[in-house]
C-alpha cells in the first residue's frame, strides 16, 4: 500500500489539533506540497476538489505513514468515511498525484465525494492563509 498522504487542511503540520498529533506520531512530513484542483470552505473546514486538468492548485503537505492501513483506519474515522455507505460520505479517500520538490508523488487524500456545488472558494488554494480571517474555522480546530 501505498505510504504517502497529501494534506491540505486540519491535519497540517503546524496546526494544534488532536488527529494532528496522531498523525505527527505515525508519520513523517516529507515536506511542503501542491495538487491540482479546487479548495473549499464547508463552514468549519475545508474540501477539496481534485481536478487534474486545473490549471489551480491546492497546498499542503506530504506525509509518510509508518504504517497505512493502521493509521487510515483512524484517519478515515477522523474523515466520516462510512464503508457500508460511500455515497452519503463527505470524503472519499483517493490516491492522487502531488507535487513535492518539484517532482510528482503518488499519494492519498481525501477529496470531496460530490462535486462542490455552490461552496465558497478558498482562492488561494492556501488553508492557512485563510484560517487567519475566519473565527468558525479557528473555533472548529480547537475542538478536533
Amino acid at each position: 500500500m501505498n505510504h504517502h498522504l497529501f494534506i491540505y487542511g486540519t491535519l497540517l503540520h503546524t496546526l494544534s489539533t488532536r488527529i494532528g498529533r496522531y498523525l505527527k506520531a505515525n508519520g513523517e512530513l516529507r515536506g511542503d506540497a501542491y495538487a491540482t484542483g479546487r479548495l473549499y470552505d464547508l463552514g468549519q473546514y475545508p474540501g477539496f476538489w481534485y481536478d487534474p486538468g486545473s490549471t489551480k492548485r491546492v497546498y499542503g503537505q506530504v506525509y509518510h505513514l509508518h504504517n497505512p492501513e493502521e493509521a487510515f483506519r483512524e484517519l478515515d474515522r477522523y474523515e466520516g468515511i462510512n464503508p457500508a455507505h460511500p455515497c452519503q460520505n463527505e470524503y472519499r479517500r483517493e490516491e492522487i498525484p502531488a507535487t513535492l520538490n518539484g517532482q510528482p508523488v503518488p499519494c492519498w487524500c481525501y477529496v470531496l465525494n460530490q462535486p462542490p456545488g455552490g461552496l465558497a472558494e478558498i482562492c488561494s488554494g492556501n488553508y492557512l492563509d485563510f484560517i487567519e480571517g475566519s473565527g468558525k474555522h479557528r473555533d472548529f480546530l480547537g475542538t478536533v
